[in-house]
């Protein structure tokens, strides 16, 4: 198991993680090792969480290298879950991860995983925003390192890095920023402050040349194994702060705390299939996208995304064009429809009225939905309005469906809803032909 821990005196494997072509400049690996080594007091890891951008361009620090020294002497550190159990299935999930490396799953020895070691693993997916408030966030973004040792400091940072650190036996925590991330040290023993060893460390990567570091690191989260410790940690975290007085009780009356990371393990192997799984519908859903938009600039999956925003705003952008075309013709039709009727009312009132009474009046308004249209005759209540109307539509052969009269201040208003036929498919020419008919019944 050395592979994932960079120190033979450790059971568990190499930080660097070996791929191949992929693997991380080995200049980064001997500087950790080198800072850790060339101290007086003894540092059990080094990590360098790495600068990095999501897909919106906000900044974070992801996992860049690291080097696990371990207990001083090889001594295990004392461990709040030193079962047989536990250790069983701590092990059985850095072997998931070893096979997921390189297929071997072999290469663990039969020492125990000490809490710090499996601090350290589990740092492997861990990822900072550089302003949610975490320890090594606000080391970045304000440019100066933080020393954190004994209880009563850890206590004044409510980040979880810090809770996991302390709950894992760490007493002291050093957090010190570079122009490319943030170099972590954790130790299982209380250390003062040595502003030589800040000092060192920032002239180092001050003078050595650019680290170039992957585009494309493992990341543990897609295959479930250890962002399912560290959710169940984190809900752990909590419960462990809430019952710290009653295990002190427990410790005198023999008792020892339940659960433990060994239900935690558990819970995180039984994840692994369900993430599976949901990582494959969405990458369905995915293919279902990429089916439905026309024009991909790049197969990732963030491309994908971006490009299928913007054809979504394309079509939006269509979809309004066309509604706004679609008013101004319905402007204009009633527009053009109001002077025709305004024009042909005008000659027609004036027949009509001359059958009629010098005073009358009669308007026609037809409006064609389908194959049907409602017609409203508005005419002075004088020689059966009605009558004459019901006489047009059966001389135009038009079947009615509906029909309502109305009489208000001497006025006659019908509302009639026929089915047109063939011949007058025109609202003009329905209109026409209908004010005939009445006129010619007059």
């Amino acid at each position: 198991m050395e592979q994932l821990m960079g120190s033979s005196s450790s059971p568990m494997v190499d930080s660097s993680l070996p791929q191949g072509d992929n693997q991380l400049p080995l200049g980064l690996q001997h500087m950790l090792q080198y800072v850790i080594k060339s101290q007086p007091d003894w540092w059990a890891y080094a990590i360098f969480w790495q600068t990095s951008s999501d897909d919106e361009g906000k900044a974070f620090l992801a996992w860049g290298d690291g080097y696990f020294q371990g207990a001083k002497g090889g001594a295990a550190v004392s461990s709040s879950s030193s079962s047989e159990a536990a250790q069983s299935e701590r092990k059985k999930v850095i072997r998931g991860i070893q096979a997921l490396i390189d297929g071997d799953n072999n290469l663990i020895d039969d020492g125990d995983v000490t809490d710090t070691e499996w601090f350290y693993v589990m740092s492997l997916a861990r990822s900072f925003s550089v302003d949610n408030g975490s320890v090594p966030g606000k080391a970045f973004s304000s440019g100066n390192f933080l020393w954190i040792t004994g209880a009563a400091q850890f206590q004044l940072y409510s980040c979880e890095r810090a809770k996991e650190a302390q709950i894992h036996g760490i007493q002291t925590l050093l957090c010190i920023p570079t122009s490319n991330g943030v170099l972590e040290l954790g130790s299982a023993h209380l250390i003062k402050e040595n502003f030589d060893l800040v000092q060192q460390v920032k002239s180092l990567f001050l003078s050595s040349p650019p680290i170039q570091f992957l585009e494309k690191s493992i990341c543990f989260a897609d295959i479930g194994l250890v962002t399912g410790l560290q959710q169940d940690n984190e809900e752990k975290l909590e419960n462990q702060q809430l019952d710290s007085d009653k295990k002190a009780v427990a410790k005198k009356r023999g008792r020892k705390p339940k659960g433990g990371d060994s239900n935690i393990n558990m819970v995180a192997l039984n994840h692994v299939e369900a993430e599976r799984q949901r990582r494959e519908k969405l990458n369905h859903r995915f293919y279902a996208l990429r089916s439905v938009v026309p024009n991909v600039s790049r197969m990732d999956k963030a491309s994908l995304l971006s490009d299928a925003v913007s054809y979504i705003n394309q079509l939006k952008a269509k979809v309004d064009e066309l509604e706004l075309q679609l008013i101004d013709r319905s402007s204009n039709n009633n527009k053009k429809q109001k002077s025709n009727e305004s024009g042909e009312n005008q000659s027609t009132n004036t027949s009509v009225d001359q059958e009629l009474r010098p005073n009358s009046s009669l308007e026609v308004e037809v409006k064609i939905v389908g194959p049907d249209a409602m017609i409203r005759v508005q005419s002075e209540n004088v020689n059966y309005p009605s009558a004459k109307l019901m006489s047009a539509l059966r001389h135009l052969q038009l079947q009615v469906h509906h029909a309502s009269i109305s009489s208000v201040n001497n006025l006659m208003l019908h509302d009639v809803v026929v089915k047109v036929p063939q011949g007058l498919r025109t609202e003009d020419g329905l209109r026409t032909a209908l004010i005939t008919t009445l006129e010619s019944n007059s």
